[in-house]
């Protein structure tokens, strides 16, 4: 980045150079294990799937990817705007997609990133880091109810996934109850370090709980099942056109667990973890293991790294407006 806004005035620019590097090394090492798993399965079937797919096939799969970001952009905006954030709009969407260059990060804590963005555009910390937290916890709600949808086609698994749903449903009702927030913070200590921490964490407490309303937490809940609901559609379609004798419920599902198990994973962007499950569910459905492979790899290439790329491209611009 160098010398441009990006490393400028604020004091972060060491710290976000060495996220980005940690990005280039996940993406690269991404793509040794993609090569290897394509290698290890049918290469054949690899090179007939690739075939099958024209312009059309893959502008739509991206398309429906975008419709994702920006119904989950429009979620965040009228986030900060409830929380007396006012940022151009222009700005705001580079600021949000930039967050998305950090998603190959531990538990995409690098999306925190925003709160940077957003603290020289003039907004305090608190509102970015409110908003983030929100969308973390209905995008993991939004992806359950989508996974819950193939209970039905995986009726021996129906046990686990109803406890997930459950557990999902408990954390959802414990971050809407600010009283248990507060009665954690209160175990740290008032001063030094951790003092900060509980002074901060106590004014994001008092953010979310303004997001977290009964009618905001239900719109915006409604708007993940639909954003993550066009790129589960979208692997549907891609099943379609590789061949592959899926239910729409079934795919979406396939999709939905995977990105649980990725989330659960905790390793960066959920690799590994996401893509082993949906090989894994996709040859328990009957696909042959090279179609399986390639259905995966092309999902997480239009999704993932897709909106990676997209990141990357707003923390560039984002460096020379030197925001």
């Amino acid at each position: 980045m160098g010398e441009d806004g990006v490393t400028a005035s604020t004091g972060r620019g060491f710290d976000l150079e060495r996220r980005l590097r940690q990005v280039v090394l996940v993406g690269a090492l991404a793509v040794i294990a993609y090569l290897g798993l394509a290698v290890l399965s049918d290469a054949s079937a690899i090179q007939d799937g690739l075939q099958r797919l024209g312009p059309w096939q893959w502008l739509a799969l991206l398309a429906l990817s975008l419709i994702n970001y920006v119904l989950r952009f429009l979620r965040w905006r009228s986030y900060l705007k409830a929380l007396g954030a006012r940022v151009p709009i222009g700005r705001d969407l580079l600021i949000y997609l930039a967050g998305f260059a950090f998603t190959v990060t531990p538990g995409k804590a690098g999306e925190a990133v925003r709160s940077v963005y957003l603290k020289s555009a003039g907004v305090a910390w608190s509102p970015g880091l409110a908003a983030l937290a929100v969308e973390r916890v209905l995008d993991l709600t939004a992806v359950v109810v989508l996974a819950a949808l193939a209970l039905r086609i995986f009726a021996d698994h129906a046990l686990p996934a109803v406890l997930l749903v459950v557990a999902v449903a408990a954390v959802l009702l414990l971050v809407t109850r600010p009283m248990v927030a507060r009665w954690l913070l209160a175990w740290l200590p008032a001063r030094g370090r951790w003092g900060r921490l509980k002074l901060g964490g106590m004014a994001v407490l008092e953010q979310t709980r303004v997001l977290l309303a009964p009618k905001r937490l239900l719109g915006g809940l409604a708007l993940g099942v639909v954003a993550w609901g066009a790129e589960a559609w979208g692997f549907f379609l891609l099943l379609g056109w590789l061949g592959v004798d899926a239910e729409l419920l079934q795919a979406m599902g396939i999709y939905a667990i995977g990105m649980l198990a990725g989330a659960l994973s905790f390793l960066p962007g959920g690799l590994g973890g996401a893509e082993a499950a949906m090989v894994a569910l996709l040859v328990a459905s009957g696909a042959v293991l090279g179609t399986a492979v390639l259905a995966t790899l092309i999902c997480r290439a239009v999704t993932l790294w897709f909106a990676v790329l997209l990141g990357g491209g707003a923390v560039v611009l984002l460096g020379r407006r030197g925001a």
